[in-house]
């Protein structure tokens, strides 16, 4: 039995090192002047990436399926969904949002960089 449970142990502890070593090998890309966003991991199940914006940058329109937006830092950004009236949203570090799929356009409304780390569930 302890072998049993030292194997599956050491098979996850060589899983969480892989993983470990994808995630530092991700660059930082910036899709959006003021937008940099540095894939954590992406595989068939989930995208997690950490997404920081400079003050007044925006992510022009793009899509989402549902996801989380975990706050690094505070936040205060706008949200534009074709059809629907603008939202601003603030978050403090270490709060946590959820939303459905969604086309959106999203701007830094605040007058500091804010990071964000995005976890989309893929179906």
């Amino acid at each position: 039995m302890k072998k049993s449970i030292m194997m599956m142990l050491s098979v996850l502890a060589f899983t969480v090192f892989m993983n470990v070593q994808t995630v530092n090998a991700q660059d930082k890309k910036e899709e959006w002047p003021g937008v940099t966003k540095k894939v954590l991991t992406d595989n068939d199940k989930v995208n997690v990436a950490e997404v920081t914006f400079a003050p007044g940058a925006v992510a022009d329109w793009h899509s989402h399926p549902q996801y989380s937006v975990y706050a690094v830092t505070n936040l205060k950004m706008k949200t534009e969904i074709k059809g629907k009236d603008d939202v601003t949203i603030e978050l403090k570090a270490g709060q946590v949002g959820w939303s459905d799929a969604v086309t959106h356009k999203t701007t830094n409304v605040g007058t500091k960089p804010f990071t964000v780390i995005v976890t989309e569930i893929k179906q």
